[in-house]
């Protein structure tokens, strides 16, 4: 059983309050979207006890991987994704992690604001995926409803880990009052999500504008699970 936490930080809105809330969640894989800069970014995966497995894109708009020391990154690198100029750059990073014997790609992505270009991306992250010969988790923020377009395309390929195995209504956006579910793990087929929430407490209330989403997948399921419930 591995613990994926998908947390969009704000570009590390309150790095002392990010690091209590993952500290407290005691994540293996940490899908890191919005990222601060690499200085603090490092300092984040010291004081939790994390290892930076992966960092792509720009301070504030790139994403990385934080995995547990005991898991071994086998490689690791960024997806870039087609920006138009006038749009903040957006990169996904991506690692292949050993986990109790079992090969993961992990990738963290956050889509942007604008839905002709997510759909584009999509498309970049989907085809990249299908290249990547072993199971795939995606944490992501994306900008978008559970019924939006891109998040419905995914779920045709992925399970959506909180339709699966969902605690509670999931939503994450913004911190505060949440009204939407816009953040996002989703787990190949052949993996299983146990269980999925939110968090919300006093650290999480300030630490960021999104709230965490953490999933609780069995890697050694070793069967296809394609039932989904809403």
């Amino acid at each position: 059983m591995i613990r994926v936490v998908a947390y969009n930080v704000s570009g590390g809105l309150d790095l002392g309050a990010v690091t209590e809330v993952l500290s407290a969640l005691e994540p293996h894989i940490v899908c890191v979207l919005e990222v601060p800069s690499p200085t603090r970014l490092r300092r984040v995966a010291r004081d939790t006890d994390l290892e930076i497995a992966a960092r792509s894109g720009r301070g504030g708009t790139g994403t990385a991987v934080l995995v547990a020391p005991h898991l071994n990154v086998l490689s690791s690198g960024g997806v870039e994704l087609t920006t138009p100029r006038q749009v903040p750059r957006r990169e996904a990073s991506h690692a292949i992690v050993s986990a109790g014997g079992s090969r993961l790609s992990v990738t963290a992505v956050q889509l942007g604001l604008r839905p002709e270009i997510r759909r584009v991306n999509l498309d970049e992250l989907m085809g990249f995926l299908a290249s990547v010969d072993a199971p795939t988790i995606v944490g992501c923020d994306l900008n978008e409803s559970p019924r939006s377009p891109v998040a419905v395309r995914l779920a045709a390929s992925y399970l959506d880990a909180h339709i699966a195995a969902g605690i509670g209504a999931g939503l994450t956006y913004p911190t505060s009052d949440p009204v939407v579910r816009q953040d996002f793990v989703f787990v190949d087929p052949t993996l299983r999500a146990v269980t999925c929430r939110t968090v919300s407490d006093a650290h999480v209330d300030v630490a960021s504008h999104h709230r965490p989403v953490v999933a609780d997948i069995d890697v050694d399921a070793g069967h296809p699970h394609t039932g989904a419930r809403e």
